[in-house]
């Protein structure tokens, strides 16, 4: 019994601080503070490959494996570390003096100089949705601030509406296009229990008027 909860605390303390040591990894060695926006979009997945390579390790301890788990196990092992490392070095970061896409080990560094237009919009989660009687949950939002560069490839820098009405605000200064993709017209009606008390500056990101 003591073992076992020794193995669920340790489950636990690995799932809920793991995202947290790798933001503050990035913290330190990428100083994601000294950019406007940092955004990392999968890095929350970081927390379930420890606990499957956690798991996976327990098996290989403490169960008795067939041929085909002795086998099977290793490439598991493999599979979730590299997730796993994968899942920790993606993100997107910029400030007013570059640009960065950073994917694994693969770092490329732009400048304004090569940026093309800004664009921004914001949409609803599109997934079937099975009609129950109070099926009132609204659906996931999702907001861009997309980056188009002039060789073609764009970069969505969204964090916070914080940190980007403030990167908004630098690219109008510096006369940069901006394409607002999304309906002004309702947009209140969508999304203003989503900004609450932000709503003027979500007004001025994706340009309503």
């Amino acid at each position: 019994m003591k073992k076992l909860l020794i193995i669920l605390f340790s489950i636990f303390i690995v799932y809920f601080s793991t995202e947290w040591v790798i933001r503050g990894i990035h913290y330190v060695v990428f100083k994601s503070a000294t950019y406007i926006s940092f955004v990392s979009p999968i890095v929350h997945w970081t927390k379930y490959f420890a606990v499957a390579f956690l798991l996976a390790l327990l098996f290989k301890k403490y169960v008795t494996l067939a041929p085909a788990g002795q086998k099977i196990i290793p490439i598991v092992l493999v599979l979730t570390f590299a997730m796993f490392f994968v899942s920790s070095l993606w993100f997107n970061a910029v400030n007013e003096e570059k640009l960065v896409k950073h994917r694994v080990f693969l770092h490329h560094v732009k400048t304004w100089e090569e940026v093309d237009y800004v664009s921004t919009e914001i949409h609803h989660e599109e997934k079937v949705v099975v009609e129950r009687t109070n099926n009132l949950g609204p659906l996931k939002v999702i907001p861009k601030y997309n980056i188009h560069f002039e060789d073609g490839s764009v970069m969505n820098v969204w964090n916070d509406l914080s940190s980007i009405y403030q990167l908004h605000q630098f690219v109008l200064d510096n006369h940069i296009e901006v394409k607002y993709l999304t309906e002004a017209k309702h947009f209140d009606q969508n999304f203003a229990y989503y900004f609450k008390d932000s709503l003027d500056q979500a007004h001025s990101v994706f340009g309503v008027e």
